[in-house]
Order: C-alpha cells, then structure tokens, then sequence
C-alpha cells in the first residue's frame, strides 16, 4: 500500500470526522433554537397574564361602591405599578395619572415608555404642569423627558426591586421595619444627659434645718 493512499485514507477519515462534528453542532444550535423559543413564548404568556389580571383588577374596582380616589392616591398607586413593570417590556402599558387640578386622566398621557422619546416639549411640559412637577429651573428637552419618567414612576425602577420598602399608605412609603429598629437601638445606646448631682457631691437627706 502506497503512501500516498494511506495520506489519503487519513483524510477522509478526519473529513468526516470533521462534518460529524459540524453536524452535531447543528443539531445543538436547533435544540437551542427551540429552547429559547419556547423561553420566549412562556415570557410573552406571563405577560399577557399579567396585563389580564391588571384589567381584571381596574374592573373590580370600578364596579365597587367605594369612593373614588384623590388625585394624590389614585397618583401614588398609578407611580408603584408602573415601577414593577420590567425595563424591557417596552410593549407594556403604563398606567395614566390623574391632574392634580382635576383627578382626570392626563391628555396626551404616554401609553408606553418608549413613547416618551417622540413625545413633543410641548406634551411633556404640560404633562408636567399638570402633575406639578416643574422644577423651577431652565431643562432642556432630554432632561424634561427624564424628569418626566421620575415622576410617572419609571425614571429608577432598580430600587424598587432591590431595596423593598414597607408601604404605610397609598400616598407614602415609610421606612422598612428592619432599618428603623437598627436606628432605635443605636439611639438607646448613645449616652444621654446627666440629670444626677455632679460627681463627689453627696445631696443631704432628710429635712434641712
């Protein structure tokens, strides 16, 4: 047997060593594929649950006979949903809030966060003058648009998620629990003012003479 054939032989053996691992390859990509399809798709359904339950929830409310909300409440409750919605569901809807001249829905209010973007000044500052959120100071209009984000509740949601606090009311949030405890202790164990006699004296008892 020749060297030449046996050189050749070697090569066609690494060749389709070569596709089989090619094709394997291929094979994990597709599986891979498919997991994140199918990743994809159950995202989509908890967020279609999600917003279900959220007009589920409207409803409910609206077919009670409690009393309508203040502006102030009705406000503070729009801010902390729109907080839990994830940065990257941009499809998502905010919730609106209300004037705080006339408890009615904002005109012109953004129906996502990526509408924020191609929101016109003249939208954003009236959105603003109605939530009595001006500052006071000159902006310019990216700085207007991220005051606006603030104050409709999607301008920093990572606290929201990493540093929970304890809701008091619809309006605030008081401190958590855990942290003013910590507060209470430390100010037990400061030292406080004598209201003994000072040191050496020694006060009479009895009635004096």
């Amino acid at each position: 047997m020749s060297q030449s054939y046996i050189e050749a032989h070697k090569a066609e053996e690494a060749v389709r060593a070569l596709e089989q691992k090619v094709s394997l390859l291929m094979t994990k990509n597709r599986e891979q594929a498919g997991k994140n399809e199918s990743f994809e798709k159950k995202i989509h359904e908890l967020e279609k649950k999600s917003e279900d339950l959220d007009v589920r929830l409207k409803a409910a409310y609206f077919n009670t006979n409690l009393a309508p909300l203040s502006n102030s409440e009705h406000n503070a409750l729009s801010r902390h949903l729109n907080a839990l919605i994830p940065p990257s569901s941009h499809h998502q809807n905010l919730h609106p809030l209300h004037s705080i001249h006339t408890n009615t829905p904002l005109k012109n209010f953004p129906r996502k966060e990526s509408d924020i973007r191609t929101m016109s000044s003249l939208d954003v500052n009236n959105l603003l003058k109605d939530l009595d959120a001006q500052t006071g100071r000159k902006m310019d209009a990216g700085e207007r648009k991220a005051r606006l984000k603030e104050v409709i509740g999607v301008g920093e949601r990572s606290s929201v998620v990493q540093n929970p606090a304890v809701v008091d009311s619809v309006d605030g949030v008081k401190q958590d629990g855990g942290e003013k405890k910590k507060e209470d202790e430390k100010k037990k164990a400061l030292p406080g003012k004598a209201t003994g006699p000072p040191p050496g004296k020694v006060l009479p008892i009895g009635p004096k003479d």
